[in-house]
């Protein structure tokens, strides 16, 4: 959401019927949890789902994991999360004149969906105690709490994800506070090409990871290419010169061949077409 006015053209373009025409319930925002900007989507686009990414029951863990979560309390968080689902509902409920009851609100929650994403760790954030605190946190607001077990990578913290029947007993917890709780299904883990692992995988005895600024197309490589190499380039360029030249009445076909011609027939008719349209609209311009 710190690319706001991006995001916001985005999503209008989603749902306009003009472009993509999306239903607004099918367009969700994720957010790691910006509060001005929360605030901000709530009152342009109070159609359309928000998710937030909250990872951890209190502020304390979730500084941990979440670098930058700090200076934005949990609570606040909540808060404008549960004014986006409600957002609607409050401005029916004030030109009224009436407020709303608990009903108004499971409905509003079914209608749209007010998320929070939270990834399954072993450690302090999947404890049964944790799960008590994040129910505690979704209690009356008839939040979704979408738990997302944690897919495996070749990463230098060794970070994994609890067992089924844990998370289980996770959802269970959290769904007995009042809040739709969720297991996310994991697909592609096999492969590694499910959530978070799309990375390649390299061996790292036999090939060193390189930054992409030292690759070979960046600039500091050019500048570090040594004399013998550029000598060696320029012999291959001879070479290749002079195999050219000895080949030069020989005739390549590439593959792209056949449609070239094709896109030139084409071409011809289409401008054929246009001239004589273009001849017999004089000719009956002329006749009037």
């Amino acid at each position: 959401l710190n690319n706001y006015s991006n995001v916001l053209i985005a999503c209008r373009a989603m749902i306009d019927r003009r472009t993509w025409n999306l239903a607004h319930n099918r367009v969700t925002v994720s957010t790691v949890g910006v509060v001005s900007r929360m605030r901000d989507l709530t009152r342009d686009l109070p159609e359309v789902n928000l998710a937030l990414s909250l990872h951890a029951p209190n502020q304390a863990m979730r500084e941990k994991i979440v670098p930058s979560a700090k200076g934005t309390p949990i609570k606040s968080l909540i808060e404008a999360l549960d004014e986006h689902m409600m957002a609607l509902t409050k401005r029916k409920a004030e030109a009224s004149g009436v407020g709303f009851n608990l009903e108004e609100r499971q409905i509003a929650s079914k209608k749209k969906r007010a998320m929070i994403e939270y990834v399954m760790l072993v450690g302090d954030t999947s404890t049964i105690e944790a799960a008590h605190q994040l129910g505690k946190l979704c209690e009356g607001r008839h939040l979704v709490v979408n738990l997302i077990p944690y897919n495996k990578t070749d990463v230098k913290d060794k970070l994994s994800c609890p067992t089924e029947e844990h998370m289980l007993h996770f959802r269970d917890v959290v769904s007995s506070y009042g809040a739709f709780c969720t297991i996310r299904r994991t697909m592609g883990a096999d492969i590694a090409g499910a959530c978070g692992q799309l990375v390649v995988e390299q061996e790292k005895k036999e090939q060193k990871l390189v930054d992409i600024e030292d690759g070979p197309f960046s600039i500091n490589a050019e500048r570090k290419t040594p004399l013998t190499a550029l000598s060696k380039r320029g012999k291959d360029k001879n070479e290749l010169s002079s195999e050219s030249k000895t080949n030069e009445n020989d005739t390549i076909i590439t593959p792209m061949d056949p449609w070239l011609r094709r896109l030139t027939i084409a071409t011809a008719i289409t401008a054929t077409c246009f001239v004589a349209s273009s001849a017999l609209f004089v000719l009956h311009k002329r006749k009037r």
